[in-house]
């Protein structure tokens, strides 16, 4: 189990890099005439080399199959919406700042991990909830001047995405890690490509080639957080913690290119999450003692 915990951690951390530069990209894109079904349309072959890839080798039809399809649906059509969100939000709030909020995603998955995937909680993890729910609160600031009612997309955002990743851990037995990537993306992709149709763009080649970089990246991204949150099974509040890392990253990237930073409040929020992030991880060892023990 030790060993198992090691892989999906190692797998978030790549992740999280590969996800923040997704979004900045995303958020250099935005400000332009480039629509979320533009995005995903001319990034598909990054998802499509998948499938393909496995047609060739002759496992297509292994990696497909599953014992509860309805559950592989509902996961697609959560999904589904992701890209829309992305857009929008960053087309009104800095990379910072929804980065950042993205981190309330483990808040959410510690919930769900208490309410569905029967965790067991101890002092460090309650004690991680309650100061990266402060975190959040000082970031969105509701009732200040700083407020933004994007945050609200944001988190809606993040509800959705952990909902996702939360079937994954719960049903991680119903088909395997390309599996549950390629139906996760099924959905998007098809209402992409008729929307696509409807409104259709040129993009110069500085553009595709910006589009085809975020689309490799966020596609192994999100695999490798599928294949984290399989493996992860019963620790995965425990894992969740170490997407906080996205705030470094994002942080950097925001202040070095497109010069957007924290305000004083939400720089406090995010040390917060940080720390609540750090908090989380003895009740990680403390999750693995008591499930050795049982």
């Amino acid at each position: 189990m030790q060993k198992s915990i090691l892989i999906a951690s190692l797998s978030i951390i790549i992740s999280s890099v590969f996800f923040v530069i997704n979004d900045a990209i995303i958020n250099y894109l935005s400000v332009n005439q480039i629509q979320f079904y533009h995005f995903v349309f001319y990034g598909s072959p990054a998802y499509l080399i998948v499938p393909l890839f496995l047609y060739f080798k002759g496992n297509f039809k292994e990696h497909l199959s599953s014992s509860n399809y309805y559950i592989l649906l509902i996961r697609s059509l959560l999904f589904a919406p992701m890209p829309f969100l992305t857009f929008i939000a960053l087309k009104n709030i800095s990379l910072p700042e929804f980065t950042t909020l993205n981190m309330a995603a483990p808040l959410f998955a510690s919930i769900y991990a208490y309410f569905f995937l029967n965790e067991k909680f101890n002092r460090y993890l309650y004690f991680s909830l309650f100061i990266g729910f402060l975190g959040v609160i000082f970031i969105v600031q509701p009732g200040f001047e700083n407020f933004n009612i994007y945050f609200l997309v944001v988190l809606f955002g993040v509800i959705l995405i952990t909902s996702t990743t939360t079937i994954v851990n719960k049903f991680h037995n119903i088909s395997t890690a390309l599996g549950f990537f390629i139906y996760g993306g099924l959905i998007i992709h098809i209402l992409s490509f008729l929307l696509f149709i409807y409104d259709p763009i040129k993009v110069d080649l500085n553009v595709f080639i910006l589009i085809t970089i975020a689309s490799i990246l966020i596609n192994i991204a999100i695999f490798l957080a599928t294949f984290a949150f399989k493996k992860a099974q019963k620790h995965y509040s425990s894992v969740f913690c170490l997407v906080y890392l996205q705030i470094v990253w994002s942080s950097i990237i925001g202040y070095f290119i497109f010069n957007e930073y924290l305000n004083t409040l939400a720089l406090l929020g995010a040390l917060f999450i940080i720390i609540s992030g750090l908090i989380s991880i003895p009740g990680q060892f403390y999750q693995l003692k008591d499930k050795s023990s049982e």
